[in-house]
């Protein structure tokens, strides 16, 4: 219990104790009995009072950010009407197992009554609706009721919370010493008994047919992770209800359906198939995936945080109960503690393609009114992988239940509890406040949708960016399809619409109409990609919802799909025994789109597990391609295996090459808005995963962490200005008129694609240096084939595998192919490939210029960086030295531009000196996994060897050395030397270690004599504050680029970087990039407008 001060007004406490909750926003529409609660909103420092047009959207916004959050979302309204309009909402939380706090106003209760003017009893009609409903009568008591609300709201299984504020009450002053907040803990759910794992385990190692099925219960973040992980690594197929859809990705090849119609559906063929179900997080509230009979020859194991509600439909006979995360986890190591079972899934298999093979039906049609199958289809080829689909209630519910494949939990936010309409556009409202970066669309009919519209003004308000499909039949369409399957006569179902354009631009929003059906993709792309509200009515019609009929549906199956005798009669057993079946690699990881393993074993896009270690697929075609697992890459500290990646030959190079010249045309007809999406799209994926990037650059560069955490950044940085500059392919307008001879001439000078890009990126950067050569061909429209360094593969293929995923990446448009050096010619030979884009050593980039044929050449080589220190304020020296040390020693000096020599004015040398040793001398080296090491292992041993020897031959001929010179297996520790000889290897030549050597200089025009002498290029520094001497070594300095007032380590991702000399040839830097990815095309026009 923590003390507040006071004492304060209630309403005030009120809110302190929503704040002390967590509470980041309240919807709601104020009224005469809340103004004291609505004062104390604002001067809130943490809530938003976010104001609706009507208390049931208020309410519904609510729910959802408590779906989305798992958190209390908080709704307030008035006393009345206010209140009642919040019953169908607190129906939807509490049915949906939404947590939600409403707070609605009351009229005085201590003193004055006021008669029955607008009073209606709120507890009582809450009480059916909620879990929890108190009216408060005292201020004192407002901490513990809050804080009770909210546990209530929140603990499993969650739902709606009600609190009554009279007006009187609200405004009571409370004393200090109950002006209190209770800690918000989490408390934790209790384990499931060990010995009801058990039975479980035994149960499906008895079966021949397990079926996973996932519930509304199951759609928690840590119960998906759990039961990802079980499917990939056991192999059970698996199914979900309504609400548990996106739980596992509707990708993994052991989905095989979802429950959106009640009976007779593929996914209840499997159902009845199954011995054994293991049933997830069910919900009574839910339409049940299946019915249970006392004959059922099934038996069902109910996996959830309660014990099952039985009824003569559902009575399991084994109970798993508690927290469903590590409930799943158990059953998962209990049942790896041995070989598995060889399960007969073939059947399940079976239903599953021929699933697929229904839901194409109607796909290909270019109708208008535009079919469910073709939008379905559209929507998700279309929105982002990320993005968020709010529902309301209506037949296309059922079509993107049983069709949409989800990819993430609650990704499809659809509502088969209390199913009410009027929901779609507020939860869509709600999900952009609380997932800003995510394109978020409602899909809601007609009907539905003018029952919440009013809301569209809330959205226009507030400047969000959600696109709004109105799906219009001009009908209440899912009753009037209930009606017509009843043999019912239409009646009563037909409805008179507003222009919804019109209506649409009248609240401020952007209206669209698709007259078209090949108008769609383009509207729907153009609304994701422009930031406003956009309202899109879609003429739709619901006659493939006929075929969805049951008795259409039971028809159609009779004649189409198999029973399991008639299967298994054309289709005999295959010979395995549970030795054999032992065997076969279990994927592990994250799971890629098509994952999962079943008695085909792992799919070649999964990441497998060998002996404990992770494999990769190289991407060809942008299709994910395993043939081999060939190429080991070490952890670069431990020395051991950590990755084995396929590896390409010259033959999958070769089909690469072709398929990026194949996809040149498609690729250079991405409109820029499309282009910006692709990378946009990469960078949230980045920042998804950016642990997960970090830790691999970290084992396989033995890169320290903190480091490795840098250049992610870097990474999501570099495609953030490509998306930002794609869209800035600016040509200009030329008059051409210049003498009597071009009169009436002029000219348009524009930019194209110039076609497939080759990169061969490093292994020192390999996210960041490959992110530089792939975001601007992206931002262009250039296809590419790239060969990431064998060393450091893992970073190209993770943005490999986020490309295979980004919408409008046309087919074949990139490749990524660790590979072989004498496999890889083709990179530099093959004519198809417009330019070559390397970063690497100065022999192998020379050598690939000279071969490269008539392609332009851009290579980046390499450099032993100079810093010279010419002046410093006073009191400036402190904060010279961590850039000194971060020049030199960063990324253990794994860098082109590192900090090699350092030139330090004669009267400055001993106090700069002695100052870097002594921070040098204080850096840890180690394990690059510990967020305290700065240095970590160079790439190799061999290379930690090289520094070595040529430190000694430094020291050998006279150098000093200051700090450092051991080496420790493939770890150099920071190195500080003076007096060496110029003409040694650690001066002349490119260290590429944790080194750096220190000379005094007498005169600054000598520094930069000292500057200029050597054989590279890339970029310099100099501290100085004297302009003219900064300009001069900007003048004089033959380098790329020079750095004033920091060390020549710091590269800026936007700018012009590139080298002179041996360093290299062209510029990276994503604008500039960009430039040598494209060629100037001119049109030449002889008087245009003077014949009109």
């Amino acid at each position: 219990m923590s003390l507040l001060g006071g004492p304060m007004k209630a309403s005030d406490l009120f809110v302190r104790a929503l704040e002390n909750e967590n509470v980041d926003y309240i919807f709601g529409v104020p009224g005469e009995e809340n103004l004291d609660f609505v004062e104390s909103l604002r001067s809130s420092k943490r809530i938003k009072l976010i104001v609706t047009r009507h208390e049931q959207a208020a309410a519904m916004m609510a729910a959802t950010v408590g779906r989305l959050t798992g958190k209390a979302g908080v709704a307030l309204s008035t006393l009345g009407p206010g209140a009642t309009n919040m019953t169908t909402s607190a129906a939807y939380a509490q049915l949906g197992g939404f947590p939600t706090l409403l707070i609605t106003g009351q009229k005085p209760v201590l003193k004055s009554k006021q008669g029955a003017f607008q009073i209606v009893n709120s507890v009582e009609m809450f009480k059916p609706l909620s879990k929890f409903t108190k009216q408060l009568v005292d201020g004192g008591l407002v901490p513990a009721y809050v804080r009770e609300a909210v546990r209530r709201a929140e603990e499993e299984r969650p739902g709606a919370s009600h609190i009554e504020l009279p007006e009187d009450v609200a405004h009571q002053q409370v004393p200090e010493e109950e002006c209190v907040v209770y800690p918000a803990e989490r408390v934790r759910r209790p384990v499931p008994e060990v010995k009801a794992v058990a039975r479980a385990v035994q149960m499906i190692r008895e079966c021949a047919h397990p079926l996973l099925v996932v519930g509304a219960g199951a759609n928690r973040k840590l119960t998906s992770n759990m039961l990802r992980q079980f499917v990939d690594e056991i192999g059970i197929p698996f199914c979900d209800t309504m609400m548990g859809k996106g739980v596992i990705d509707s990708r993994n090849k052991m989905y095989v359906g979802t429950a959106a119609i009640s009976n007779g559906d593929y996914i209840h063929h499997a159902i009845d198939h199954a011995d054994l179900i293991i049933l997830v997080g069910h919900d009574v509230v839910e339409k049940p995936p299946f019915f249970m009979k006392p004959t059922d020859h099934r038996r069902v194991i109910h996996v959830n945080f309660f014990a099952a509600s039985v009824d003569s439909v559902y009575f399991p006979q084994h109970e798993v109960v508690g927290d469903i995360g590590n409930g799943i986890w158990q059953l998962k190591e209990k049942l790896k503690d041995s070989p598995l079972p060889v399960w007969d899934l073939r059947y399940f298999k079976y239903v599953r393609q021929e699933m697929l093979k229904n839901f194409s039906t109607g796909t290909g049609s270019c109708s208008m009114p535009m079919a469910l199958p073709r939008l379905v289809e559209l929507v998700r080829k279309i929105v982002p992988e990320d993005s968020t689909l709010c529902l309301d209630n209506g037949l296309y519910k059922v079509y993107f239940a049983r069709q949409f494949p989800a990819y993430t939990p609650n990704s499809l936010l659809l509502d088969n509890a209390l199913a009410t309409m009027g929901a779609g556009l507020p939860s869509a409202i709600a999900a952009k406040i609380v997932r800003p970066s995510h394109a978020v669309l409602a899909i809601v009919g007609d009907g539905g949708y003018m029952m919440a519209s009013h809301e569209v003004v809330t959205a226009v308000k507030l400047k969000l960016h959600i696109t709004v499909l109105v799906l219009n039949d001009n009908a209440y369409g899912m009753i009037k399809w209930k009606q017509a399957g009843m043999h019912m006569a239409n009646f009563g179902m037909d409805l008179t619409n507003p222009d919804f354009v019109a209506h649409a631009e009248s609240m401020g929003a952007r209206g669209h109409r698709v007259n078209e059906e090949s108008e769609f993709a383009d509207t729907l792309s153009s609304c994701l990609a422009t930031p406003a509200v956009h309202i899109v009515e879609v003429p739709i019609n619901y006659a493939a919802g006929a075929a969805l009929q049951e008795e259409a549906l039971k028809e159609h199956l009779s004649k189409t799909l198999l029973s399991p005798d008639e299967f298994f009669k054309r289709s005999p057993p295959p010979a395995m025994n549970s030795a054999e079946h032992s065997q076969l690699p279990k994927a592990l990881g994250k799971q890629p789109p098509g994952g999962g393993a079943g008695e085909d074993g792992p799919s070649k896009e999964s990441k497998q597990d060998v002996d404990g270690v992770k494999t990769w697929p190289f991407y060809l075609g942008g299709e994910p391609q395993a043939p081999n697992a060939d190429l080991e890459v070490y952890d670069k500290y431990t020395s051991k295996v950590a990755y084995r990646v396929a590896q390409a030959t010259a033959e999958d190079i070769e089909r690469a090459i072709a398929a990026a010249h194949a996809a040149e045309p498609a690729m250079k007809a991405l409109g820029s808005w499309q282009r910006k999406q692709i990378l946009l799209f990469c960078v949230e994926q980045f920042k998804e995963r950016k642990d997960e990037l970090a830790m691999a650059l970290c084992i396989e560069a033995g890169k320290p962490i903190k480091d490795s955490h840098g250049e992610v950044l870097r990474l999501i940085d570099t495609f953030q200005i490509a998306a930002e500059e794609s869209v800035r392919m600016y040509g200009e307008w030329t008059p051409m008129d210049t003498t009597e001879r071009n009169k009436g001439f002029s000219a348009i000078v524009r930019k194209f694609p110039v076609g497939a890009v080759s990169m061969v990126s490093p292994f020192n950067f390999p996210l960041n240096l490959t992110a530089h050569k792939i975001a601007p061909a992206i931002a262009v429209g250039c296809p590419f084939v790239l060969k990431p360094a064998s060393r450091t593969p893992i970073g190209a293929l993770i943005i490999g595998e986020v490309l295979a995923k980004a919408p409008h990446m046309p087919k074949g448009a990139f490749s990524i192919l660790p590979c072989k050096r004498d496999g890889a010619d083709l990179f530099t030979t093959d004519d198809r490939l417009k330019v070559l884009t390397f970063t690497g050593s100065p022999s192998a980039g020379w050598d690939m210029k000279a071969r490269a044929g008539k392609k332009h050449v851009v290579l980046e080589l390499g450099g032993n960086a100079a810093c010279v220190v010419e002046d410093f304020r006073e009191g400036e020296l402190e904060a010279m030295i961590p850039k000194l040390v971060f020049g030199a020693f960063y990324q253990s000096g794994q860098s082109c531009i590192s900090v090699q020599r350092a030139l330090i004015r004669e009267d400055h040398y001993s106090a700069v000196r002695d100052a870097w040793v002594k921070a040098a001398s204080k850096l840890k080296w180690g394990d690059p996994k510990d967020p305290e090491t700065f240095i970590g292992p160079l790439i190799s041993e061999k290379e930690a060897k090289r520094i070595e020897e040529w430190v000694q031959e430094a020291v050998n001929r006279g150098a000093k050395v200051l700090c450092g010179g051991k080496r420790h297996g493939a770890i150099y520790e920071a190195t500080l030397l003076e007096k060496v000889p110029w003409d040694c290897n650690i001066v002349q030549n490119e260290a590429f270690g944790p080194v750096a050597c220190l000379f005094p200089y007498d005169g600054y025009k000598k520094a930069v004599e000292m500057v200029n002498d050597s054989k590279y290029g890339l970029q310099a520094g100099v501290f100085t504050h004297d302009l003219d001497k900064a300009w001069y070594a900007f003048n004089e300095i033959v380098v790329g680029g020079v750095v004033i007032n920091h060390v020549p380590s710091m590269r800026i991702d936007a700018q012009a970087y590139g080298g002179s000399k041996e360093s290299g040839l062209g510029r990276e830097g994503v604008r500039y990039a960009m430039e040598d990815y494209v060629e100037i095309r001119t049109m030449l026009l002889s008087s245009p407008g003077v014949s009109i």
